[in-house]
C-alpha cells in the first residue's frame, strides 16, 4: 500500500542478522529496524513502542504488537476515518480466543503522540501503559474514535484479567500531566536498517531487473548517490525521437531511468546519456501503460532521490519555462503539474482547441500531473491502463509553471498513428479520439505563450501521506 512505512523495534541483538536478512526478502516494504543492543531486564513494550514513534517519518503512526495479525483491514479503515476528524485518534479492538478485547492498535498523528511524550515506560503492565496513553491523549485535546468493527487478532501469548491498586488505577486513569517521560524518550535504540538510505539497493535491484528481459546499469556507483530530480521515461517505437529527449531531459534532471516496452524498431540501442542510470527493456504481452509506470516507479524506489518526474519520448522542455528547482525547495509541496502544448503541423505552433478532460486545461494548453516527492516505494492504482494521472498520491498539490512541447501529433501521419492506436486500446473513449484527425481547427504560435498563460493557482491540499 502507498506510503506505508513499516518500523521494526527489536529488543534482542541476537535477532538482529535474522531480521536483516528477513526484509531483504521485501525489498518493496519500507522499513526501518531498529535494534537495543543494551543488557536490559524484561519490560513492558512501551520503550519500543517509544522508540518506533519517534523513529517513524510519516503522517501517521499506527501501534501493534508483533504477535498481532489484521483480521479487517485496519490500516485504511482507522486513516479513513482520521481524514474526517481533526484533533482525534482512532483505535480498534482485538480479539483473543472468543473475545474481543478494546486493546490493540492506537492510531493518531505523529505529532499527537510526540505532544503526550509517548507511552509511559514505567509502568509494569502493558495494559496499563496504553490505557494511561489513551487518558492523557484526551487530556490534551486528543479524543477517541473508536470502531469496535476493526479488528486485529493475537494469536500468540496470553490476556489475563489483572486486579488493580486503587492508587495505581487513578494514576493511569486519571493524569495530571500530559508529557510524562524526559525529552529524550525514544532514543535508546540504534537505527540498523533504513529505507531511504538503501544499503541493499545494488543487489536488490539487479534481481528485479534481472526478471525482465534486458537491462543496463551505468555503473554500481549510482546507488551510493543521491539525486535531487529523477526522470522516469516510458518508451516504445520512439527511435526517432528518444535522442532529442533525453539531451531536453539532461538539462534539468539529475538522473533518468528509462523503460521500454520492447520496441521493434531501435530505440533501446540508441538511448544513450551520461545520465542514463538504468535502461531496460519488459516483455511486452499488451499495451498496459499503467504496468509500465508502475514498473518505473520499482525500479526508482531503490533510489536514493527526493522528487520523480514522468516525462514521455515525444515530450521536450521549453527552456523558457522551466520552474522545477524552484518549486522543489518548498517544503509545502509534494505533488507538482506541468503544462503541456501539442505542436501541430510545424515546432512553431500549438493546436489550441484540442478535447481534454482535466478540469485545469487553459487556453490550449493541457495540464498534466507529474512530479512528486520520493516517499517510498509506490504505485499508481487507477483503474484505467492508460490516459490516468501519472502521479502515485495526491497531496500538496501545485501547479508549476513548467512547460513541455508534446510532439506525439505534430504531423498527419503522426495523428493517424495516435488514432488508430487509441481506438484500438481505449474503446471507452471513441468520441474524444475523433477530434485527433480534425482538419479545422484552430492554432497558435508557441512563441505567443507568455508566463501568465501558466499561472492558474497555489498549492492545495487534497490528502497527505
Amino acid at each position: 500500500r502507498n506510503g506505508i512505512e513499516v518500523v521494526l523495534v527489536i529488543n534482542k541483538p541476537n535477532e538482529q542478522q535474522e531480521t536483516l536478512d528477513y526484509i531483504r526478502t521485501y525489498p518493496f516494504i519500507n522499513w526501518i529496524v531498529m535494534i537495543n543492543t543494551q543488557d536490559h531486564p524484561q519490560h513492558n513494550p512501551a520503550k519500543a513502542f517509544n522508540t518506533g514513534i519517534r523513529q517513524a517519518t510519516k503522517q501517521y503512526v499506527l501501534t501493534m504488537g508483533p504477535v498481532l495479525e489484521f483480521c479487517t483491514d485496519v490500516i485504511y479503515e482507522l486513516r479513513e476515518k482520521l481524514d474526517s476528524y481533526p484533533e482525534h485518534y482512532a483505535a480498534g479492538q482485538t480479539r483473543y480466543m472468543d473475545k474481543l478485547i478494546p486493546y490493540g492498535s492506537v492510531m493518531a498523528k505523529k505529532e499527537y503522540f510526540e505532544r503526550v511524550g509517548g507511552y509511559d515506560e514505567h509502568y509494569a503492565e502493558w495494559r496499563d501503559a496504553d490505557d494511561n496513553l489513551r487518558k492523557r491523549l484526551e487530556l490534551a485535546g486528543i479524543h477517541q474514535l473508536f470502531f469496535p468493527e476493526t479488528i486485529s487478532i493475537q494469536k500468540e501469548g496470553f490476556y489475563q484479567e489483572t486486579v488493580i491498586q486503587n492508587e495505581l488505577l487513578s494514576e493511569i486513569l486519571l493524569p495530571v500531566e500530559i508529557n510524562v517521560n524526559k525529552s529524550d524518550w525514544g532514543t535508546n535504540y540504534t537505527v540498523e536498517y533504513d529505507w531511504k538510505e538503501h544499503p541493499y539497493a545494488k543487489q536488490q535491484c539487479r534481481d528485479y531487473l534481472s526478471t525482465l528481459r534486458q537491462f543496463d546499469i551505468l555503473s554500481d556507483d549510482i546507488f551510493e548517490k543521491s539525486y535531487p530530480l529523477i526522470a522516469l521515461i516510458p518508451t516504445y517505437n520512439e527511435s526517432e525521437r528518444i535522442t532529442d529527449c533525453l539531451r531536453s531531459v539532461e538539462k534539468y534532471c539529475d538522473g533518468i531511468i528509462l523503460l521500454d516496452d520492447e520496441s521493434t524498431d531501435d530505440t533501446y540501442r540508441i538511448a544513450q546519456s551520461d545520465k542514463l542510470l538504468i535502461k531496460a527493456k519488459k516483455v511486452r504481452t499488451e499495451f498496459n501503460d499503467k504496468q509500465n509506470r508502475n514498473i518505473l516507479l520499482d525500479i526508482a524506489s531503490f533510489f536514493k532521490a527526493e522528487w520523480f518526474i514522468f516525462i514521455d519520448a515525444d515530450e521536450r522542455f521549453d527552456d523558457r519555462f522551466v520552474d522545477l528547482r524552484e518549486v522543489m525547495k518548498r517544503d509545502d509541496v509534494d505533488t507538482v503539474g506541468v503544462w503541456i502544448a501539442n505542436l501541430w503541423d510545424s515546432v512553431e505552433t500549438y493546436r489550441t482547441d484540442m478535447e481534454d478532460t482535466n478540469p485545469y486545461s487553459k487556453n490550449g494548453l493541457w495540464f498534466r500531473w507529474r512530479m512528486f516527492r520520493d516517499k517510498g516505494r509506490m504505485q499508481i492504482n487507477a483503474k484505467r491502463h492508460l490516459h490516468f494521472k501519472s502521479v502515485p498520491y495526491s497531496g500538496n498539490m501545485h501547479f508549476s509553471k513548467t512547460l513541455l512541447l508534446h510532439l506525439g501529433y505534430l504531423d498527419l501521419t503522426d495523428r493517424n498513428r495516435k488514432y488508430e492506436f487509441y481506438i484500438k486500446e481505449d474503446k471507452q473513449e471513441l468520441f474524444f479520439y475523433y477530434d485527433i484527425l480534425l482538419k479545422s481547427i484552430k492554432t497558435r504560435r508557441i512563441n505567443d505563450i507568455e508566463l501568465n498563460f501558466l499561472v492558474i493557482g497555489n498549492v492545495f491540499d487534497i490528502r497527505s501521506i
